[in-house]
């Protein structure tokens, strides 16, 4: 490369990354001419890979499914304007030392041969997001100082900590998500952080989840659910599952709207969730609850409850009183139409509430305590069209 050539690429790189990703500028021929070929290049050694652009004609996005001799092409270098890079499914082990200097945002790796959290991601500041899932990644033993960072993925992953993030004050929430690993703990330093979501089903170690948890203002989302066969979703009524310890503390969460604790051995709703009143969605699967207090009224901003494979028999006469309920899911439960209170109905919605009874929908009216008319008042048979 001729030094003059060199030091347009240098000054327009300079140029292109200062400026607003909406705004559309004027790509040097010379600068085109460089990416074209760093592409054909990648296509030579890995013809399958998927290659886009941007509004200006410039690499934001790389995607690789296979590599050569497990290594990334160097050309990478070349896009200035890179955002996006995925590699899944190929025999990576390593990511080399040049890959700091791309200006990723989000880097998606799962389903590699990755033994340790790279820690050439640690020089990439505007990192929001990385997905390491599905590698034998054993341990983190660091704090991450990725103040930029919303989201970090590492299910199916072999680490027993759970990863601990340097931000400052005006760092986002971040959304975590360790399905199937092996951590054992949920540690008091949460509270440093600033959380959006964990998503942990099917962590079989977990132990202890501090109740700093409940001072996590920014938290939206709890699922610690548990499938009967890993990786699934497949009941098993012979399963036995672990009963998640969620502290009582998460009902001081003033923004948790989604609590998921399937197939957690819970005989009764624990009293904290009665006081969650952001909660919207209630997911209670698999357990042996007998039954939903008439307390449920509490949670006003509740639109969604599912109880699927429950001991019930009947519901609650006060979802009579709740005006933002859409879909009521308790298939697999004793209840009947004729066992349905009759207060329930009491209502009127703008939006009807789906009713799921059983997975043999009988969308008939007959049996109902009321008539068609005053059940169509705040509710329809779920997946019935009218």
């Amino acid at each position: 490369m001729s030094k003059i050539k060199y030091l347009i690429i240098t000054l327009f790189a300079f140029f292109i990354c200062s400026c607003n990703p909406e705004d559309k500028i004027s790509i040097p021929p010379v600068y085109l001419e460089m990416e074209g070929n760093a592409i054909k290049a990648i296509l030579k050694k890995i013809p399958n890979a998927d290659i886009e652009k941007d509004e200006n004609g410039l690499v934001n996005v790389v995607y690789f499914d296979s590599l050569n001799n497990g290594r990334l092409p160097k050309e990478l270098l070349f896009f200035k304007k890179i955002e996006i890079l995925l590699v899944d499914g190929t025999d990576l082990s390593a990511l080399p030392e040049w890959i700091s200097e791309l200006p990723l945002r989000k880097i998606y790796l799962p389903n590699n041969n990755l033994s340790e959290f790279p820690q050439q991601l640690l020089k990439m500041k505007k990192l929001e997001g990385i997905h390491l899932g599905d590698n034998p990644i054993s341990s983190i033993d660091f704090d991450l100082d990725l103040p930029n960072l919303k989201m970090l993925w590492m299910p199916g992953t072999k680490i027993s900590k759970f990863p601990i993030i340097r931000q400052d004050p005006n760092s986002p929430a971040i959304d975590f998500h360790f399905k199937e690993t092996l951590i054992d703990s949920i540690p008091d330093e949460i509270s440093s952080m600033k959380i959006k979501k964990i998503w942990m089903t099917d962590c079989n170690k977990l132990t202890y989840i501090s109740p700093n948890l409940g001072k996590q203002d920014s938290l939206e989302e709890l699922n610690f659910r548990f499938f009967a066969s890993p990786g699934t979703g497949v009941y098993n009524p012979n399963s036995k599952p672990k009963t998640v310890p969620v502290p009582k503390e998460i009902a001081h969460c003033k923004n948790l709207k989604s609590l998921n604790l399937g197939h957690n051995k819970l005989t009764a709703i624990p009293d904290y969730v009665f006081e969650i009143e952001s909660l919207e969605n209630l997911e209670l699967w698999d357990n042996q609850i007998s039954e939903i207090p008439e307390k449920i009224v509490k949670l006003q901003k509740l639109k969604d409850i599912y109880l699927p494979n429950n001991n019930l028999k009947t519901f609650p006469r006060s979802f009579g009183q709740m005006p933002n309920l859409e879909t009521i899911s308790v298939w697999g439960n004793a209840i009947s139409k004729e066992n349905l209170p009759v207060e329930m109905f009491d209502i009127s919605r703008e939006k009807r509430c789906s009713l799921l009874l059983n997975m043999f929908q009988d969308r008939s009216f007959e049996g109902l305590p009321v008539s068609q008319e005053q059940f169509e008042r705040g509710y329809r048979w779920y997946g019935r069209q009218y």
